[in-house]
């Protein structure tokens, strides 16, 4: 069997797009166009669970840059996705920002011009900041949401991993996974985040993945029952995250160089310390957390890879998601939909 198309992976740029797929294709069409579905997530995992899963549009403004813009319409579309379809996991709230010494206040007069005083119910007193309609994503309930959605479409799913594939005769994709079995597609789709330089001998000259990088992001996180509603501060550019319906608390980003292997202890002490500080409750100690590390790819100047990595437009991937994964996955889909001939 030849299949008219395969995609590798299974994060949120993979469902994304095998959602965006069987959206886009009609009935008479879905019923004659087969799909499989290749990845393993004990050998290559995906970083859509690993993540502080928060979506905000943050001060970027249209016209300035060709990633800015990006990030906006990513932005649009997935707002236009949540009120479309509804998916369980996705929450509205409203993102408080602001800071704590001077350097920082800079930055966000820089980023958002104008300040004024804003106040939220965990916080102590008023602060000099802004406030912004934001989401928060459960990572799992959300995860849960796509398969289910992609459960009544016809995917055969091969939860192997995809050890190399070739391109043989008349354009055809040979695929092998790493029980040695093979399947043959038309065209490919790969999904493969932190992974994507394994494939990075199919591109030709237009993409420069010497300069594409696979970056750890890690974060804090307990599960404690707060009772309170849903909540999203950033101070410093640094994330007090709470998502009420599973119980999880998230301080985030807790990188540093070298994060993916040895945290630096002092560092997050200190980012306890100013959260407790700035807090009418205690947020906890150390201790009372997990150190939680997700692998990302990161494209050049941080856009996000979306386009066929061959002349004849055969294999296509949809990667570089970097801190953006729940928007530019809808962007990067609806690119790639619209060069494949369906």
């Amino acid at each position: 069997m030849i299949y008219d198309l395969i995609v590798v992976g299974n994060g949120i740029a993979a469902q994304t797009f095998l959602f965006e797929l069987f959206t886009k294709l009609d009935v008479k069409k879905r019923q004659n166009f087969s799909v499989a579905q290749i990845y393993s997530e004990e050998i290559a995992a995906s970083c859509s669970l690993r993540t502080t899963a928060t979506v905000s549009l943050s001060g970027i403004e249209e016209g300035v840059s060709d990633l800015g813009n990006e990030l906006r319409e990513s932005y649009f579309l997935f707002e236009e996705f949540q009120k479309t379809h509804n998916p369980a996991g996705v929450e509205k709230v409203a993102q408080v920002i602001s800071y704590s010494n001077d350097k920082d206040r800079a930055k966000m007069i820089r980023r958002y011009k104008v300040l004024k005083k804003v106040s939220h119910p965990i916080l102590k007193e008023e602060q000099e900041g802004i406030q912004l309609n934001s989401y928060l994503v459960q990572p799992l309930l959300f995860n849960s949401w796509f398969k289910d959605q992609l459960s009544h479409h016809d995917i055969v799913q091969k939860k192997k991993f995809l050890k190399k594939f070739t391109k043989i005769n008349d354009g055809i994709i040979e695929c092998e996974l790493h029980n040695n079995e093979v399947l043959k597609t038309k065209k490919i789709v790969l999904c493969t985040g932190a992974y994507a330089k394994l494939f990075s001998e199919f591109s030709d000259e237009t993409l420069d993945f010497k300069n594409t990088q696979t970056v750890p992001g890690s974060f804090l996180e307990r599960s404690v029952n707060l009772l309170r509603p849903s909540f999203y501060v950033t101070i410093n550019e640094l994330n007090l995250i709470y998502r009420s319906e599973e119980q999880t608390l998230i301080v985030g980003s807790a990188s540093s160089n070298g994060g993916i292997i040895m945290a630096d202890y002092k560092e997050l002490n200190g980012i306890l310390d100013m959260f407790n500080q700035k807090c009418n409750f205690s947020i906890g100690h150390l201790s009372d957390f997990k150190i939680v590390t997700g692998l990302r790819h990161k494209g050049v100047r941080r856009r996000a890879i979306a386009k066929a990595l061959d002349l004849e437009k055969n294999i296509y991937m949809i990667s570089g998601l970097y801190k953006n994964g729940f928007t530019s996955s809808h962007l990067c889909a609806k690119k790639v939909l619209s060069e494949i001939n369906l």
